[in-house]
């Protein structure tokens, strides 16, 4: 029995990437702006210095100062806090016009109440709570450890440079004594181009057209613009709606059309590539089970857009998100899904002008226990105008939130591939 995302399964549970040939037409233009800075507040750490080496028992908590950052007029807000036998000193940057501790340039510094120890100090080098550095004292140096969206990067580099230093020093100081060994340039990647504003417009556009759509299990549109269900090809009836295979070709179809004029058949989405994916145990139960139809799915979307901008295909693995920097892929498996945002963050760096086809996975059933591809999503990664990430995520006919997806399948792997977005988005509608 094939499984095309249906609800009863579900419930029941860089450096730079390596380019296929067909990415590189889709480049940033000279209208691409980078900035690798972070927000300083080292002008109000060294004004309140006295502070780090009075009496911990002679600091309340739960005060608040404002402070401005003569250098760069950004507002800093401070203030003390006790927790858990340490006392903590927050110096906070203003952000969109607020405050937050996972901000962009924060610095949180924590001592022992007991002894008035300096234990270490935590600095967000991007606005997002898993983007930091923790700074422990180290003889007459000091030790750093380098977090991006929650995986370390990097463990124990030393800067030679004593810890009571970096409490008042900027924060430029620690990237400079470790430019050697920290790759600085693409923590704090912060692009502002056209092919960000692109794949913005394409979200908007698909945002809006989602209450039109319905939902319904082995569902797509073929292409003639109407609902069959994917297994048999036969006519839906009654309203038609689109599962997880079927929405993630509707996707992928608006750009298609914008390229060809038509929209994709399924038979030749449904192709199997047994030499490529799979073992003689699932081979077995290819009919029964289909294990990697998703795998399959996504593989003959990506082929078929890239195939439409005129790239001639030799695999259906070239455009697999493989080699990605930190992390280890499994062959047809992909990344855990817990590293998600991390993923989406290095290919929207490495590959402007992309969507991501995601077909998740996990062992699952007995005698034997095999790994299912059993359901999709398509996440669009892209940089504000602030230079922070956002990842629209799509699940079958809803929007979701990166983090809920995080949570929902956690335990799962994601294989993605890679798309091209295109100039046009004409998705075939139900009205139509």
């Amino acid at each position: 029995m094939r499984i095309h995302c249906s609800f009863s399964l579900l419930l029941i549970a860089l450096t730079v990437s390596v380019y296929p040939q067909a990415t590189e037409g889709k480049k940033p233009n000279a209208a691409t702006r980078v900035s690798v800075s972070v927000a300083e507040n080292d002008e109000t750490r060294g004004k309140l210095a006295e502070l780090f080496y009075a009496p911990t028992a002679a600091l309340a908590a739960g005060q608040q100062r404002f402070f401005e950052q003569q250098s760069t007029g950004t507002r800093v807000k401070f203030e003390t806090r006790r927790q858990n036998g340490h006392l903590y000193y927050l110096f906070e940057n203003e952000e969109d016009s607020s405050f937050a501790i996972p901000g962009r340039g924060n610095y949180v510094i924590k001592r022992e109440l007991e002894s008035g120890r300096f234990v270490q100090i935590k600095v967000f080098f991007r606005s997002d709570p898993g983007c930091f550095v923790r700074l422990f004292p180290r003889g007459h140096r000091t030790s750093m450890d380098v977090y991006l969206f929650g995986i370390e990067v990097a463990r124990g580099v030393l800067l030679s440079v004593d810890f009571i230093a970096l409490l008042t020093e900027p924060f430029a100081k620690v990237i400079n004594l470790s430019k050697a060994t920290v790759q600085w340039q693409r923590l704090l990647y912060r692009r502002v181009g056209p092919l960000d504003e692109l794949a913005f417009t394409h979200v908007e556009n698909i945002r809006r057209r989602l209450p039109r759509l319905s939902d319904r299990d082995d569902g797509a549109m073929d292409a003639d613009r109407r609902y069959v269900f994917i297994e048999s090809g036969d006519p839906q009836g009654g309203s038609g709606g689109l599962n997880c295979s079927g929405f993630a070709k509707w996707i992928s179809d608006g750009f298609y059309y914008g390229l060809t004029g038509r929209y994709l058949a399924i038979e030749p989405l449904k192709e199997k590539h047994l030499d490529h994916r799979g073992n003689r145990w699932s081979l077995r139960f290819e009919d029964e089970r289909d294990p990697y139809f998703g795998l399959d799915w996504s593989r003959n979307l990506a082929m078929s857009l890239w195939q439409a901008q005129g790239y001639v295909t030799l695999s259906p693995e070239a455009f697999d998100v493989r080699h990605v920097e930190y992390l280890v892929y499994r062959e047809d498996v992909g990344f855990p899904v817990e590293n998600l945002e991390l993923l989406m963050f290095l290919e929207a760096a490495a590959n402007p002008g992309h969507f991501y086809i995601g077909s998740l996975n996990r062992e699952y059933g007995s005698e034997p226990v095999l790994r299912q591809h059993f359901h999709m999503v398509v996440l669009f990664p892209y940089f504000t105008p602030s230079g922070s990430l956002r990842v629209a995520v799509f699940d079958r006919t809803r929007e979701a939130t990166l983090e809920g997806t995080i949570d929902r399948y956690s335990g799962s792997y994601i294989h993605l591939v890679r798309l091209p977005i295109g100039d046009s988005f004409q998705p075939p509608m139900p009205e139509d």
